[in-house]
């Protein structure tokens, strides 16, 4: 036996301490009564016996449990008795077997191959080794536990496929450094079996292996691979005799070496095949194919744009779906005596507006009706005062319910207009107006241009707001700053909103014609308006397609695929949208996870996704389309020995590999802990030794 801190066997001098215990001399005598002691002299009483030991047992125990908490601190442990079985830890390997099931395996036969040398690398493990399995594409995933039997290795092996995701090494390596961390064998081995994309590895990721770890690369690529991939698909609907139509436009790529001449390319909606076009690609290079013109059938339509077959499936076609035309329905009202221009420059901007269609209604304040609001998204008060009565009310729980109110101030816009109801919708309080004609007007300065409303006009050459002049404006008081998205030279606020329960509030500080302004004189006024009455509205874009591996907010999109992509007239509250299920394109039903951002699936297959009311019927579902991340199309090469050095120790003379040096002593303690065992010993030594004697004591009183 060896000590790991020998200096510790001092402390053995501490066994004096329970000899001198025992051995200690005590005054021991009996008192005899005499009836008169007061004439004899007091003799003190001496001992002349012998000291000696009385209670061997609790002598031994307190020995013992010294000697075992000076050996726990000396760290002892075997370095001849274990020394065969220490050789045998020193030569099992813990092999972590990487296996990439991104959908560039599916590219000839990469993915036979690989599972091919998955099962060599299984077979090749001794009777003392351990194999893990990790199956990874952007993500990992331990297929056993360390240790787990070969069969079960074998069976995980058989049922793993390729998926629809890319290519992601870094969280590979990770998860295999992490296993092979928490190893207690000599060697340390991962066998990487990929086809070494290069868009999987940017170089910039903080990956490092531990020393004494082998990283073995096997490579399932060809020499010159070469595919054609379909990368986008575009739709452009147009209105033609009142009839929507929708021109599909494809862009293909060539990513190898040789040209790709006759490549056939299809457009099918609803599984039928509506137009096929040949296209030629030169090498490394992308072409577009624009199909004609079609009609856009009624309900929801799955589109797929095909391309001929080739070494790579996945890539060869593009999912989308078609939804009907999702307009927005905006109401203007207007004050009882408006100009006759009032609204001229409103409704010619929403007229203009394809993403999305922009339907507005223009009606006098004397005239608007409840049913009015029916079915709108949008209100605009321009320069009209707020409604009274119940009218008024309605209007406010039409915003509380996710509407939205778009404020113009103007001349008819006076303080007092907007009291009582209309108070608790403003972000302020509306003041008198700031006349500015003298100064040949104000302009717009600090623009929140991080704002939806203004994020568009960030860019250079995006539009200037400096060039429009306000000659007249509202002043308008508020508590915050929060809400101020513009405000006019004078630091006065031009641009203001406020959210009302689902709904919000925005706020024009001058008119939305050139009463009190030139601003729709600008060529930016008409995206402005879009860009307000989109926000305003709560409208967003029925996207066509999704990509897999991102996340989709169930109840919200089949609200939309609805054809509710805004307002509060039809949609189901918040709490519906968690009664729904989603039907993968295995076949799989998928219940949605609740969380801050909605009712949430993670899409992970390509091809179509059916979104449906649970316990409704299948024919009642909402298609949603889903393909396969175009970056993985691109096959170009990583070096394999580019990503082994680049995540290669870093630590000065260590090495890729396994060492083989001997086991220090350090390591031998550790792997023995027989120190934790001595402790624990002298911990029970030390409370049986209470227990005896408290005994002892008591028997003797």
């Amino acid at each position: 036996m060896s000590f790991l801190a020998p200096l510790f066997l001092v402390g053995l001098a501490a066994l004096a301490v329970p000899i001198f215990v025992h051995l200690i001399n005590r005054e021991r005598k009996e008192i005899t009564e005499f009836p008169s002691l007061m004439f004899i002299q007091r003799i003190p009483y001496r001992s002349v016996r012998r000291q000696k030991i009385r209670n061997w047992l609790l002598f031994a125990m307190r020995c013992l449990a010294m000697i075992l908490l000076i050996a726990a601190f000396a760290r002892p442990f075997f370095a001849r008795r274990f020394a065969q079985a220490a050789g045998a830890l020193d030569s099992a390997r813990e092999i972590v077997v990487l296996l990439d099931r991104s959908y560039s395996m599916g590219y000839g036969d990469r993915w036979e191959r690989a599972t091919a040398a998955a099962r060599e690398a299984i077979d090749g493990a001794g009777a003392s080794d351990r194999v893990s399995l990790v199956a990874f594409a952007e993500t990992p995933s331990a297929l056993n536990q360390p240790g787990a039997d070969e069969g079960s290795i074998r069976a995980a092996l058989d049922r793993v496929r390729p998926s629809s995701r890319g290519t992601k090494y870094a969280p590979a390596l990770k998860l295999a450094s992490k296993i092979l961390d928490e190893s207690d064998l000599g060697h340390r081995e991962i066998v990487l079996i990929t086809d070494f994309q290069k868009v999987g590895w940017d170089g910039h990721e903080e990956v490092e292996l531990a020393p004494g770890t082998q990283l073995k690369p096997v490579d399932v690529s060809e020499s010159a691979p070469s595919n054609v991939a379909v990368t986008t698909v575009e739709l452009h609907r147009a209105m033609v005799a009142g009839r929507e139509r929708v021109t599909v436009s494809a862009r293909l790529t060539n990513t190898g070496g040789k040209p790709a001449t006759g490549v056939s390319v299809a457009l099918r909606l609803n599984d039928r095949e509506v137009e096929k076009k040949a296209l030629t690609l030169a090498p490394n290079s992308a072409g577009t194919t624009t199909f004609s013109s079609v009609a856009l059938p009624a309900g929801l339509t799955q589109g797929v744009v095909v391309t001929s077959t080739d070494a790579l499936v996945a890539d060869n076609s593009y999912n989308f779906v078609l939804s009907p035309e999702q307009a927005l329905s905006i109401l203007i009202i207007e004050p009882p005596g408006s100009r006759t221009t009032q609204s001229l420059y409103l409704t010619q901007a929403l007229s203009v507006g394809d993403r999305p269609v922009m339907r507005a209604t223009v009606k006098k304040s004397g005239a608007v009706t409840f049913g009015d609001l029916a079915g709108k998204s949008l209100v605009i008060l321009n320069d009209a005062p707020y409604p009274a009565g119940d009218l008024g009310r309605r209007l406010h729980t039409f915003v509380e319910q996710g509407g939205g109110l778009l404020i113009a101030l103007g001349e008819q816009s006076t303080p007092s207009s907007f009291t009582g109801t209309a108070a608790d919708l403003l972000p302020g309080t509306i003041g008198p107006a700031v006349d500015r004609g003298v100064e040949r007007g104000g302009t717009l300065t600090s623009i929140e241009y991080a704002h939806p409303i203004f994020e568009l006009f960030s860019g250079p050459r995006s539009g200037d707001f400096s060039s429009a002049q306000f000659y007249r404006y509202r002043r308008v008081q508020v508590a915050s700053a929060a809400g101020i998205l513009a405000r006019f030279d004078d630091g006065t606020p031009a641009v203001l909103e406020k959210p009302v329960g689902a709904g919000k509030v925005v706020i024009l500080a001058s008119t939305a014609d050139i009463f009190w302004n030139d601003l729709a004189l600008r060529p930016i006024f008409v995206p402005f308006i879009h860009q307000v009455a989109r926000y305003a509205g709560t409208y967003t874009d029925v996207r066509p397609s999704f990509t897999a591996g991102q996340v989709l907010d169930v109840g919200r999109t089949a609200e939309q695929l609805d054809g509710n992509p805004a307002g509060p007239s039809s949609a189901p509250a918040s709490g519906d949208r968690a009664d729904y299920v989603a039907e993968s394109p295995s076949g799989a039903t998928l219940r949605p996870m609740p969380s801050d951002d909605g009712h949430l699936i993670e899409l992970d297959e390509q091809g179509f996704y059916a979104i449906r009311r649970a316990g409704g019927p299948r024919g009642s579902a909402k298609p949603i389309a889903v393909n396969v991340d175009v970056a993985e199309s691109n096959l170009a090469k990583l070096d394999p020995q580019e990503l082994v050095a680049a995540v290669a120790p870093k630590t000065a003379g260590s090495q890729a590999g396994s060492t083989g040096a001997p086991p220090t002593a350090e390591e031998q303690e550790r792997r023995q802990t027989l120190w934790w065992y001595l402790l624990v010993g002298a911990l029970v030594l030390l409370g049986a030794e209470t227990v005896l004697s408290n005994r002892l004591s008591r028997a003797i009183r």
